[in-house]
C-alpha cells in the first residue's frame, strides 16, 4: 500500500523503501491482537503510476490493489474488486461511492459484519450501474457473529432466578453489607487465579452485589452507569443470572478474549479502583464486586467459617488477663517471646479444633490494618506488602505498640450512631490482626521502617528487630483458609479510645518517627497539626476497654 500523492517515490526501489507491507501488517494485527478480529478496510483502489510517468525508466505498470488472503481471525474489505479501480465520478460529493454507503450502514445495531459489507457491495454495484464491485474477504467464519455496533437492552425478568440464596451465601453477602454500610465502597475480592501466570482462565466472572429489590431494579441503566465507571464496554459482559434475596447479578466477562488477556484487563480494573471510585460505586449501592473462577467464588461462600470463638476472647490489662515480660505459660509459641498487648480487646476466630495442635511452635505476630481493609482481609485473603524495604512478602510484627501506629492501622472516628450499640463511649478506634506464623517461614527479622532512629517504640522488643518479613510462598494473596498457608489470622484486636489514641503514653514515639498528613499513608483519622496541639495542651487520652 502507497499513498497517492507520494512524490518521493520514483523507481522502482522506491516502493519497497516507502510502501506499506500490507500482509506483514495484518499478520501482526492479528497475532498481537487475538482476543479480538481485525477489519481492514481499502477504500481507495486507484492505480498508481511512478512519478513522473512520461521520464520514469520504470518498467513497472500501474494498476490496481492485487488480492490478498484474509488471516483467520481478519476480514478484508476492498472498496472493488482486483484490477478495477473505484468510481469517484461523483467529485462533488465529499466521499467516493463505497465510503458513501459505509458511512450509511456501519452504525446498524445488532448486524453481523459479513452482512452489512453484502448490502454495502449490492448498494454500490448497483449505483455504479455495475462498474464497481466491491470485494469482501471473510475469515472470521470460526468467530460466530461480529457486530460493528453491538447494542444489548438486558430485561431483568430474563435473568431473575427463582431460587433463594443459599444460606452460606447469604451470610457471606450480609457480611459485605456490613463492610460497605461502615466503609462506603463495595468490598473488592478477586480470584487468585488472576494473579497466577501458570493458570488458563477460561470463563471469568464478574459479580456485583447491588442493595436494591430486584423486581424494582432497573438493569440497562445500573449497567451502563457501572461500565462507564470502570471504563469498560456493556457488550463485553453477558448477563447469566440475578440472584433474589439480594441482588446479585452474576455476568460472564470477556467471553472471547484469551486467558492472558482477560487477566490483564482484570488488573486494569483493579488499578483503576481509586477511593474515590470505589465511593462512587458505594453511592450506586454496590456492596460486592467479585471478578475470577467460579471456582475462586466457592471459596469466597466458604469464607463463612471463619467465625468468632468467644471463649478465648480476652481483654488485656490489669484485672483482667495480664502479664508481665514474656508469657511464660509453657505453651509453645516458637522461638520468639510473646508479650501482653496491654490495652487491647482480642475477639478470637475460631479456625480449627485441635488448635494447640495445628499451631503447636508457631509464633504470634501482628499485622496492622486499614478499617476498610479489616473486614476484607478476613473475607478475601491477607494482601503482601506494598513498601517492599525489606523485601517481598507479608510484613508481620511481635509489638502491638508497632503495629498500631497511624500507617499500619488506621485510626477511625467512631460515627455517632454506631457508638452506643457497638463502642460505649468510644470515640475513637484501631484494628490490628493476631496472627500466627510457623518459624520456618519468617524470612527475615529487620528494624523499624519508620524513622523512629533512637526513640524506643516497645520497651520489651529492640527496634533492631521489630518487623518481620513473612514467606508468602510466591501467591499475591495469603489465604487465612488455606491450610498450607503461611500464616494464619487468629483473632482480631480491637482498641477502643475516650480521645485520639495519638494521646496515649504508649504512643508517644509516633511523634519523632514518621509521621505525616497523607492520608493513603498516615491514617490519622484527625488534622496532624489538630492533634499536635491537643498533646502540647495537655490533652489526654484513655482505653475503653468494656
Amino acid at each position: 500500500m502507497i499513498p497517492v500523492d507520494d512524490a518521493v517515490i520514483e523507481t522502482e526501489r522506491d516502493i519497497q523503501d516507502f510502501s506499506v507491507n500490507i500482509e506483514r501488517t495484518l499478520s501482526r494485527l492479528v497475532t498481537r491482537n487475538s482476543s479480538y478480529v481485525t477489519i481492514l478496510i481499502l477504500d481507495c483502489c486507484q492505480p498508481y503510476w511512478l512519478q513522473p510517468p512520461t521520464t520514469s525508466r520504470s518498467t513497472a505498470r500501474g494498476k490496481s490493489l492485487d488480492e490478498i488472503q484474509p488471516l483467520p481471525g481478519s476480514f478484508i474489505q476492498f472498496a472493488c474488486v482486483a484490477n478495477q479501480t473505484v468510481d469517484d465520478s461523483g467529485e462533488r460529493d465529499r466521499n467516493c461511492l463505497f465510503t458513501k454507503h459505509l458511512l450509511d450502514n456501519i452504525g446498524r445495531k445488532n448486524v453481523d459484519v459479513a452482512d452489512i459489507f453484502l448490502d454495502i457491495s449490492k448498494n454500490v454495484y448497483h449505483e455504479s450501474n455495475r462498474s464497481q464491485k466491491p470485494l469482501s474477504m471473510n475469515g472470521l467464519d470460526r468467530y460466530g457473529r461480529v457486530f460493528l455496533n453491538e447494542v444489548i437492552e438486558p430485561d431483568i425478568k430474563d435473568f431473575l432466578s427463582k431460587q433463594l440464596l443459599p444460606h452460606d451465601e447469604k451470610v457471606y453477602y450480609d457480611r459485605c453489607k456490613e463492610y460497605c454500610q461502615l466503609t462506603k465502597q463495595p468490598l473488592i475480592s478477586v480470584g487468585d487465579e488472576i494473579f497466577d501466570d501458570t493458570t488458563e482462565v477460561t470463563s471469568l466472572l464478574l459479580v456485583l452485589g447491588i442493595e436494591e429489590d430486584p423486581n424494582l431494579f432497573d438493569l440497562k441503566d445500573f449497567l451502563a452507569q457501572f461500565c462507564r465507571k470502570i471504563n469498560i464496554p456493556v457488550v463485553d459482559l453477558q448477563v447469566q443470572q440475578i440472584q433474589i434475596g439480594s441482588c446479585i447479578v452474576i455476568t460472564e466477562i470477556w467471553n472471547k478474549f484469551k486467558s492472558s488477556d482477560k487477566k490483564v484487563r482484570v488488573k486494569m480494573i483493579c488499578k483503576s479502583l481509586t477511593q474515590k471510585l470505589l465511593q462512587k460505586l458505594g453511592l450506586m449501592k454496590i456492596f460486592f464486586i467479585f471478578m475470577g473462577t467460579i471456582e475462586s467464588l466457592k471459596r469466597q461462600f466458604s469464607r463463612t467459617e471463619i467465625r468468632l470463638n468467644p471463649e478465648y476472647d480476652r481483654i488485656y490489662a490489669p484485672g483482667h488477663t495480664f502479664w508481665e515480660g514474656a508469657n511464660n505459660d509453657r505453651k509453645d509459641r516458637g522461638n520468639q517471646p510473646y508479650y501482653c498487648p496491654v490495652g487491647w480487646k482480642r475477639f478470637s476466630l475460631y479456625v480449627t479444633d485441635n488448635f494447640y495442635g495445628k499451631f503447636k511452635g508457631w509464633c504470634i505476630c501482628y499485622h496492622g490494618t486499614k478499617f476498610a481493609y479489616g473486614l476484607s482481609i478476613l473475607l478475601s485473603g491477607l494482601k503482601p506488602a506494598t513498601r517492599i524495604a525489606h523485601g517481598a512478602g507479608v510484613y508481620a510484627t511481635p509489638s502491638v505498640k508497632y503495629a498500631c501506629h497511624p500507617r499500619y492501622a488506621e485510626v477511625r472516628l467512631i460515627e455517632e450512631q454506631h457508638r452506643s450499640k457497638i463502642f460505649k463511649s468510644g470515640s475513637y478506634m484501631q484494628y490490628v490482626l493476631e496472627c500466627r506464623v510457623h518459624p520456618d517461614n519468617i524470612e527475615k527479622i529487620g528494624k523499624e521502617t519508620l524513622n523512629a532512629r533512637s526513640t524506643a517504640i516497645d520497651p520489651n522488643i529492640s527496634n533492631e528487630s521489630i518487623e518481620w518479613v513473612i514467606n508468602h510462598q510466591n501467591k499475591n494473596i495469603v489465604d487465612f483458609n488455606d491450610p498450607k498457608s503461611s500464616i494464619v489470622c487468629t483473632g482480631i484486636l480491637m482498641r477502643v479510645t475516650d480521645n485520639h489514641p495519638g494521646l496515649l503514653f504508649e504512643s508517644q514515639w509516633w511523634f519523632p518517627s514518621h509521621l505525616c498528613e497523607k492520608q493513603e499513608c498516615c491514617a490519622l483519622g484527625i488534622d496532624l497539626s489538630k492533634l499536635k496541639r491537643q498533646r502540647n495542651d495537655g490533652n489526654t487520652c484513655n482505653i475503653i476497654l468494656e
